[in-house]
């Protein structure tokens, strides 16, 4: 599933790069600005979900 979203996210990505290397007026780069910082902090909350469920699969079952 984390997968999926991070691919989501890395091709918007590249969409609004694309879309700011064309040199937008100012109103329109700040909104492209904005999602691609929204975009940013949601591919780190992806990221580190991934890890912590890699992590928590290679951990040996509690003993008792």
């Amino acid at each position: 599933m984390e997968g999926d979203a991070l691919t989501r996210i890395t091709e918007r990505l590249e969409s609004l790069a694309r879309e700011l290397d064309s040199e937008p007026e100012e109103g329109r780069a700040a909104e492209l600005v904005r999602e691609a910082s929204e975009l940013a902090a949601e591919a780190g909350r992806e990221v580190g979900a991934a890890l912590r469920g890699a992590s928590q699969a290679q951990r040996p079952p509690p003993e008792g």
